[in-house]
């Protein structure tokens, strides 16, 4: 069975992650930190006739959509961990990663811009990255992963 035949036979081989949503209580400002915090460009906003409290986006952030409802009858609160080992217990989408050069560098131009680090990053060997993560402006929990640097060894 050559690769053509897998791919005519299974309607899921074409799946491709398109977005990730997040429904927020705060829809303007939540955009606006998106935009001032990582540099995202509203790609188009639309509201819903059937659904009069909800205003929508796609922002994208480098080639990551993010889609973003907002409500003026938003139901329950927003899951905001203290810690990351709580935040690794949270059920449901837990965090979503944008992958980057240098993680170090990612997490050092969010501080200039006014973003906290939740973990400060760190080396995980056994999965050959270096990960740190922050939290955007309503506590969803945002991965930055990259690769490990090299680093030489000293010479006496």
């Amino acid at each position: 069975m050559s690769g053509l035949d897998i791919y005519s036979r299974n309607g899921l081989a074409s799946m491709r992650i398109d977005h990730i949503m997040l429904s927020v209580p705060n829809y303007e400002e939540t955009v606006q930190w998106y935009q001032q915090k990582l540099d995202a460009t509203v790609e188009k906003e639309w509201t819903v006739d059937q659904l009069p409290d909800l205003k929508l986006a796609y922002l994208n952030v480098y080639g990551f959509r993010i889609e973003i409802v907002g409500s003026t009858q938003s139901r329950c609160g927003m899951p905001n961990p203290s810690n990351f080992e709580e935040a690794l217990r949270t059920t449901g989408i837990g965090h979503f990663c944008f992958r980057v050069d240098d993680v170090d560098a990612a997490l050092s131009e969010l501080k200039q811009r006014g973003v906290q680090t939740f973990v400060e990053g760190a080396d995980y060997p056994n999965v050959c990255v270096r990960i740190g993560f922050i939290k955007d402006n309503n506590g969803n929990v945002i991965e930055f992963s990259g690769p490990l640097k090299f680093i030489e060894p000293k010479t006496y």
